[in-house]
């Protein structure tokens, strides 16, 4: 049967740190109680998130499975994971998007450069103070445009046969929206599918110079 390789970058420098992440739990689930998943971690990553992945990618041994790309402040509570990844209709599967890219946007971030409000898709379920809610976007199951770098699922030989790696100008901030953008220029097919998880993460890192700095940068890029 076909391998899902899950892939994760951590800052967490032993393994007892990484198990403090929020990935760790159902992370080891996923893969003791699949055997046709494997877990690949970059523990103490310091390098960019698009050069982690790339290395994934451009490696031979994967050329046939379909690699998960997951942040680590994630759970990854669908117990169908492997069925759902392994049956998406898509190239490059996520949990959220949108289906448009308004290039006049100031702020580009996914959720805020949509041309209408219809034109976004899937759903991610988030925790705060041991709070959880689901933000439902759209179709659950929808093709998409762009989507969101929490969680991207790539089948490694479609990406491969057209020439579809992360852009290294991204280290992480606009790594996902170029990545999904050019896979479009590529006509490398795009959507999301309703899979389970809870995610950590609320968006802060877009208050930081460092994300002002990629806009910057994305803009100049994508939206001249």
């Amino acid at each position: 049967m076909n391998k899902l390789l899950i892939v994760t970058c951590t800052k967490a420098k032993t393994d007892k740190e990484f198990e403090q992440r929020p990935i760790f739990q159902s992370f080891k689930k996923q893969y003791e109680t699949n055997s046709n998943i494997e877990p690949y971690i970059f523990k103490d990553n310091q390098k960019g998130l698009s050069e982690c992945y790339n290395e994934i990618l451009k490696d031979p041994t994967h050329i046939d499975k379909t690699v998960l790309f997951v942040h680590d402040d994630v759970i990854l509570e669908d117990l169908f994971l492997y069925e759902k990844l392994m049956n998406s209709p898509y190239s490059i599967t996520g949990l959220a998007g949108t289906k448009s890219f308004n290039k006049k946007a100031d702020k580009t971030a996914w959720h805020m450069c949509a041309t209408a409000k219809e034109d976004f898709v899937g759903e991610v379920a988030h925790v705060r103070n041991n709070q959880i809610w689901t933000t439902v976007f759209g179709a659950t199951q929808s093709r998409a445009l762009i989507v969101d770098g929490l969680f991207i699922a790539c089948k490694v030989k479609d990406l491969v046969q057209k020439d579809l790696y992360f852009s290294d100008q991204f280290s992480f901030h606009h790594y996902d929206m170029a990545f999904c953008l050019n896979a479009n220029e590529k006509k490398v097919s795009v959507g999301v599918l309703p899979i389970r998880v809870i995610h950590y993460g609320l968006g802060d890192s877009m208050l930081t110079p460092q994300w002002e700095e990629s806009n910057k940068k994305f803009k100049e890029i994508y939206c001249s």
